[in-house]
Parts: C-alpha cells; structure tokens; sequence
C-alpha cells in the first residue's frame, strides 16, 4: 500500500516555501506585502520529544524554540515573552526577523482574521499596531 508524499515541509501543498533564485535570502520589504500573521504562533504549538516548546509545527530543523518545559510551564511560554515578540512580528509583517519566518509563506488551511488579530493587539496593549495592519493588510479599520 503506498503512502503517498509525505507531509509536512518539504511534501505538503499547506505550506507554500519562499525560495530565493541565487540561494540568498530575498530583500525583506518584498515579503511584507499583505501576508497575513501565521496562524501556526497562535494555534499550533508544538512539544518536542525533549520537551521544548516549538513555535512553529513546520520548524522540523527546531530553530524557533520558545524555551523548555523543564524550565517553565506551558503558559508561562507560549503566552510569554518571546511568543508575544515572535506575534507581534508577524503583525508588523517583519517575517524576516524571525528564523525560518523569512522562507516561508505560512500554514494555509486556517486563518486569523482581521478580529483575532485586533483582539490580540487589544489584549496586549498594542492597538497603535491596528492602523499600520489594516493598511498593510488591505482590511477597513
């Protein structure tokens, strides 16, 4: 029986890689555009085998690890610091400061919306982000 492509990276259609023609990594500005956050910092945290806190599910190299959880609990990181950063990034549209974020387009089969976004920046006290994502973005405010 086969199995078919694998999934994930490499094999999946969800995952759309920005690839570079000379190998180098493309000018930052051309990937800000209207890419919407990556639902994956919101939605899809991921617990290796050795108990770091991934926070990204198509990070299979493990270059975006939030912390341990030896160290700290789960809420302690994956509603803490360096995922409010990593989110808050992605709401500015600067990818390319995140490893892994410049080369990849975001997992496709779900969304934020305009409102999850808002809700977010609202929570954290960061509604003087709104004007510049719904201008990025293309979305009334």
């Amino acid at each position: 029986m086969s199995r078919g492509k694998p999934k994930g990276a490499k094999g999946s259609k969800l995952l759309r890689v920005l690839k570079a023609e000379d190998g180098r990594a493309p000018d930052p500005s051309s990937l800000r555009g209207d890419r919407m956050p990556c639902p994956g910092l919101w939605k899809t945290p991921v617990i290796r085998w050795d108990g770091e806190l991934m926070a990204c599910c198509a990070d299979i190299d493990g270059e975006i690890s939030v912390g341990s959880l030896r160290d700290a609990t789960f809420d302690e990181l994956w509603f803490g610091d360096v995922m409010t950063n990593y989110r808050m990034l992605h709401i500015e549209g600067r990818f390319e400061e995140i490893p892994k974020c410049w080369s990849c387009g975001g997992i496709n089969f779900y969304k934020m919306s305009a409102e999850e976004v808002r809700a977010y920046l609202d929570e954290n006290g960061r509604l003087d982000l709104w004007p510049a994502y719904t201008d990025r973005m293309g979305v009334s405010a």
